[in-house]
C-alpha cells in the first residue's frame, strides 16, 4: 500500500481524488490539505511512514513550486504535481526543483496508480516533456539564436547577424541554457543538435 498525502485547494477535487485513490486498494491517502503552507507545517511534526506527496500547483498564499522548495529543506519524500494543465515549461521547472513528476488531473485513475508505483520505486514521470521537443517551446527569436549557436557563432557574431545588442544576445542565450537544462555553450550546442536544430 502506497501512503500518500494530497494537497489541493479545491475541496471537491481534493475529496474526489482522495476517494478514487483510496478505492483502488493500492493507495492510502493518509492526509489531505488545502494549501502548501499547511502541508509544510504538518510535515515538520510527522514522524510516520509516507511514500509520496501529491501536490497541486495553483494554490493561494504559496504555489506548488514554492512549497516544493520548502519541502526540499524538510524531507526527501518524493513530490509529484497533479495539475489541471500538462505544461511543458512548468514541468521542466518542477523537475529542475526536484519534483519526481508532473501529471494532468485528466489522467485515468488506473494510469495514475501505475505511474505512482513507478515513482515510489525511484522513477519519474513528466509526460509533457516526453511529448514536447525542446524547439517547439522556443520563441522564433530563441530558435534563430539557437541556430547561430549550433553554427558556432560568438555572442558578438550573433548580435551582428540578428541585429541585436550584445546584452540582449546574452539574455537570450541564458534563457536557452535554462530551457535546455545545460550549463554552458558546448552542452547547448550538443543538446540542440540532438534535437535536430542545425
Amino acid at each position: 500500500m502506497i501512503k500518500v498525502v494530497l494537497v489541493d485547494d479545491q475541496a471537491l477535487v481534493q475529496q474526489g481524488v482522495a476517494t478514487l485513490l483510496n478505492m483502488t486498494g493500492a493507495i492510502d491517502v493518509i492526509e489531505t490539505f488545502s494549501s502548501g503552507v499547511k502541508l509544510c507545517q504538518w510535515i515538520q511534526n510527522y514522524g510516520g511512514d509516507l511514500d509520496l506527496i501529491l501536490l497541486d500547483f495553483h494554490m493561494p498564499d504559496q504555489d506548488g513550486l514554492e512549497t516544493l522548495r520548502l519541502l526540499n529543506e524538510q524531507t526527501k519524500i518524493p513530490v509529484v504535481f497533479l495539475s489541471t494543465f500538462a505544461d511543458a515549461a512548468l514541468s521542466r521547472e518542477a523537475r529542475r526543483c526536484g519534483a519526481r513528476g508532473w501529471l494532468a488531473k485528466s489522467i485515468e485513475v488506473d494510469d495514475l496508480v501505475s505511474v505512482l508505483r513507478v515513482i515510489v520505486t525511484g522513477g519519474s514521470a513528466f509526460p509533457a516533456l516526453a511529448a514536447t521537443k525542446v524547439d517547439s517551446d522556443l520563441t522564433s527569436r530563441e530558435y534563430e539564436i539557437a541556430r547561430c549557436l549550433v553554427a558556432g557563432m560568438t555572442n558578438q557574431q550573433i548580435a551582428d547577424e540578428c541585429y541585436l545588442s550584445l546584452g540582449t544576445v546574452k539574455n537570450y542565450t541564458s534563457n536557452l541554457f535554462s530551457k535546455l537544462e545545460v550549463a554552458n555553450r558546448s552542452q547547448a550546442m550538443t543538446a540542440l543538435r540532438e534535437r535536430g536544430i542545425s
